[in-house]
């Protein structure tokens, strides 16, 4: 999906604990995350979760480079892969706005314990 000029508007998470999970085995329930935006001129220290049990991913994003890159700055959560997948039912939202109807899926792991 590198052709596309913007990147998906939508973005899900699919998370798999290694406490029940078979190994290599990931959710098939997407959850909606939090989405917060942060600039390169934005304090750091805006990214440090504010509670304990808050979880951080960082999603950048440069249209001038091939792949976008995610990483967690959680010590109990994993990023295990990034997908673009075309977004179900997305085509029918006839609003008008100009936009990559696809998902970025965020695929994390980590012990729920």
């Amino acid at each position: 999906m590198a052709d596309e000029p913007n990147p998906p508007f939508y973005l899900l998470l699919a998370h798999a604990s290694l406490s029940n999970a078979p190994a290599g085995a990931l959710s098939n329930t997407l959850g909606h995350p939090v989405i917060q935006y942060h600039y390169a001129d934005d304090s750091p220290l805006s990214l440090l979760p504010s509670q304990p049990d808050e979880h951080v991913l960082v999603l950048n994003y440069d249209p001038k480079t091939a792949q976008p890159t995610v990483q967690s700055i959680s010590e109990s959560l994993v990023v295990t892969g990034l997908k673009a997948e075309e977004a179900p039912g997305a085509a029918a939202d006839d609003t008008g706005a100009t936009r990559n109807n696809s998902m970025f899926i965020i695929e994390t792991t980590g012990n729920d314990q």
